[in-house]
């Protein structure tokens, strides 16, 4: 796993290197940079997490983060500053956590830790077979799972990969994939919850504008479901 953070504080840095000897300690192993100067990071290497401080003087931490998730789609992105107004630009390029620099002592290992297991999530690998062909899919490249009868068709966040199509019980495959963060909306429908845009009674609307429709006997589950995985994995101020 390798990571970096661009600060401007050296006395944040030191807080940044006691979470990564405490992750070491709990089995995570870490590339760890750090650079003062945005120009010195190369955005071709696969990084996957990124501190960004926002207070960079006449660098924009949320512009760099652009070029970042341009890059990479799967970089996981924590903003670190003193003004909060930029939080609302932090859903733009998706960020997964937003952390006041007055907070770093009280939450920085939580949110590390949190970060940490979503890299992870992302990582993950469902394995398919398709004419007894083995397929690895990584968790984060699925959209959703529709099922025909034993037909499962599984659709991808890229609209321009076709779809896998597969034999199975989604059933059984929801049993083993919601712990990834998917949820049966209904008898047909599997979604990954990280690209859920609108829940509503009569439409889950996914990245890209795709709406699919919800069980109407099983909503208020269903959304209350939604409602726990998102207060788990959704950042608030």
């Amino acid at each position: 796993m390798s990571w970096f953070v661009t600060m401007t504080s050296r006395s944040l840095i030191l807080l940044l290197k006691n979470s990564k000897r405490k992750a070491r300690k709990r089995m995570y192993h870490q590339d760890f940079m750090v650079f003062f100067q945005p120009s010195q990071i190369d955005l071709s290497l696969p990084y996957d997490i990124a501190l960004l401080d926002i207070d960079m003087g006449e660098t924009n931490g949320i512009e760099l983060a652009r070029k970042l998730r341009a890059s990479n789609e799967n970089i996981v992105i924590i903003f670190i500053t003193n003004f909060i107004q930029y939080a609302p630009e932090g859903f733009e390029v998706q960020a997964f956590r937003y952390l006041l620099k007055a907070d770093l002592s009280a939450k920085l290992d939580s949110y590390f830790d949190s970060t940490v297991q979503e890299v992870l999530r992302r990582k993950q690998l469902v394995t398919i077979s398709i004419n007894s062909e083995i397929i690895d899919v990584p968790v984060n490249d699925i959209l959703y799972l529709e099922s025909h009868r034993r037909i499962i068709v599984m659709h991808l966040l890229d609209e321009k990969r076709p779809a896998y199509q597969f034999y199975g019980n989604i059933t059984e495959l929801s049993e083993k994939i919601e712990p990834l963060g998917f949820l049966r909306i209904q008898k047909s429908y599997l979604v990954n919850m990280h690209y859920v845009e609108i829940f509503q009674y009569n439409k889950v609307q996914l990245r890209g504008g795709l709406c699919l429709a919800p069980s109407e006997k099983n909503y208020s589950e269903l959304k209350q479901k939604y409602l726990h995985w998102r207060g788990k994995s959704r950042w608030m101020l």
